[in-house]
């Protein structure tokens, strides 16, 4: 036989074989009778274009099918998605026994040994008591002090700001990645020096999250850019250099603290090392590898800091453009808190009302995570929203549907904070998801409750916010990158002085 033959015969069994697998999603899968394009039941590739090449738009593209189709519907050769706010409890609450589709975690490239990334339940849930106790309230309250500094320090530099024009998206961002860089390891990233907040890290972490959904169909890419030569990889992202000396720089922390059990008696306070290279806990935990160590660094440092940018950024924005919101939540924390030369605690903070309900409403509209996070049905079949699941199933349900629920939130789209004022809030806040639910729930939350309050808190009551060239078109679409990605917000700031 000729190597022309050959080459002819791999080529026809390649594509033969690549038909008969559509023919098999199509006519022949276990999901075959769930609706849905019939390009999505055939290839992933389907949702790759939506994520890839129309960047991020397959949340808007699932909500549209939903509208078509009905509350479930099939998104991929094997993963259903729900609308049905039912399936999220069934999906992600305490005792569920779905496990992560790695599909999603991988885009996270060097940082698949972390509490987030971990695929296996019981290994998240030892890293996850280990971590547990320094995010903790009582954890929290001890250390609110770092948290304040970062905030004064917002606060400061925007007024200093020249012309008081800020990018005050790009601000809160600022003042999170340095809230929570000094909180878990008492080593500022010093954003909010930056010259008008450009931070690279903030501006780079924003560009990588595009990058990483190339990663997730094309996990190759990913290697290959670790792997260029760095002149090379600066070319291809701008970025590279910020996030090189980034890794450089938490390596050189990790063996510190490895290698020097005494620097952690010197720390400042309380670091995440003191609970993961000499755990407490007395359950005879082991001190996680190097990998993992610098793995669960980065990522605290990356999403630590998102889902509290995004609410702020969103709920600033429509507290100031609606003057009765603005107007009634000023005169809150004003008689809450006469005396602007004092400090407010984050305890008194969160017993006025009406900062609760804004802080809430920000956070329901911003949802934290947007992304539908997919999870594998098992180990037998289930039952989900009223439809049989076979086992081995990938299904989903994204945050935005259950928000956007009009059954639950009436009138979902408009920011309304009065909404969580009313007299029985119990199926609202039984559907509240911003940081997940269950085994898998952001196990920062306390810290980002914290932030929220004393953020809101601190400039509202010592600013005062207007608008500049920003409209609520910008804050009714975004991009789906695991958080919305919304346009910058421009406000004009001047200090209040009462």
């Amino acid at each position: 036989m000729s190597l022309h033959s050959i080459l002819y015969a791999t080529l026809y069994l390649s594509a033969g074989y690549i038909l008969s697998g559509y023919v098999r999603n199509v006519f022949f899968h276990p999901l075959r009778a769930f609706p849905g394009p019939r390009l999505a039941s055939m290839s992933i590739l389907y949702r790759a274009y939506y994520d890839v090449v129309k960047n991020g738009g397959l949340l808007n593209q699932i909500k549209f099918l939903h509208e078509i189709y009905g509350p479930v519907i099939r998104i991929g050769p094997n993963e259903l998605h729900f609308s049905d706010p039912s399936a999220y409890h069934k999906n992600y609450a305490p005792g569920s026994s779905f496990v992560k589709d790695p599909f999603l975690y991988r885009c996270f490239m060097q940082s698949q040994e972390s509490s987030f990334t971990f695929m296996d339940p019981q290994e998240s849930r030892v890293r996850r008591e280990m971590l547990n106790p320094l995010f903790s309230r009582r954890a929290i309250l001890k250390l609110e002090n770092v948290i304040q500094e970062k905030i004064d320090k917002l606060v400061n530099r925007i007024t200093s700001y020249p012309g008081k024009v800020v990018n005050i998206s790009l601000a809160f961002r600022c003042a999170t990645v340095d809230i929570i860089s000094s909180y878990c390891f008492a080593e500022s990233i010093e954003a909010l020096d930056e010259e008008e907040f450009q931070s690279p890290f903030v501006k780079g972490t924003l560009r990588f999250t595009k990058f990483a959904w190339l990663i997730k169909y094309f996990p190759f890419i990913g290697q290959l850019f670790l792997s260029m030569p760095v002149w090379l990889a600066k070319r291809c992202d701008p970025s590279y250099d910020t996030f090189r000396a980034l890794h450089i720089q938490v390596s050189k922390q990790v063996d510190h603290y490895l290698e020097n059990e005494v620097a952690l008696e010197n720390a400042e306070h309380e670091v995440v090392y003191h609970h993961l290279i000499k755990p407490k806990n007395g359950k005879g935990y082991s001190t996680p590898s190097r990998e993992s160590l610098n793995n669960e660094v980065l990522i605290l440092l990356q999403a630590g800091s998102e889902t509290v940018g995004a609410a702020c950024t969103v709920g600033t924005f429509y507290a100031t453009k609606n003057a009765a919101i603005c107007k009634r939540l000023v005169s809150e924390l004003r008689n809450a808190w006469p005396d602007i030369n004092t400090i407010m605690p984050y305890t008194s903070l969160e017993k006025l009302p009406y900062l609760t309900a804004v802080i809430k409403e920000s956070l329901r509209i911003t949802c934290g995570v947007v992304t539908p996070l997919p999870r594998i049905v098992g180990p037998g079949n289930a039952e989900i929203a009223g439809y049989p699941i076979p086992a081995g199933t990938v299904v989903s349900i994204g945050a935005t549907f259950v928000h956007g629920n009009s059954t639950i939130f009436r009138d979902p789209d408009s920011f309304y904070p009065e909404r969580w004022l009313e007299e029985d809030t119990s199926e609202m806040e039984k559907y509240f998801v911003p940081f997940s639910r269950g085994p898998r729930m952001c196990l920062g939350i306390n810290l980002a409750w914290c932030e929220l309050y004393l953020l809101f808190g601190n400039i509202f009551r010592k600013l005062e916010v207007d608008l500049t060239n920003t409209n609520i078109q910008d804050f009714k679409e975004f991009t789906e990158h695991f958080s919305p990605a919304y346009e910058t917000f421009y406000a004009q700031v001047e200090r209040v002085i009462l």
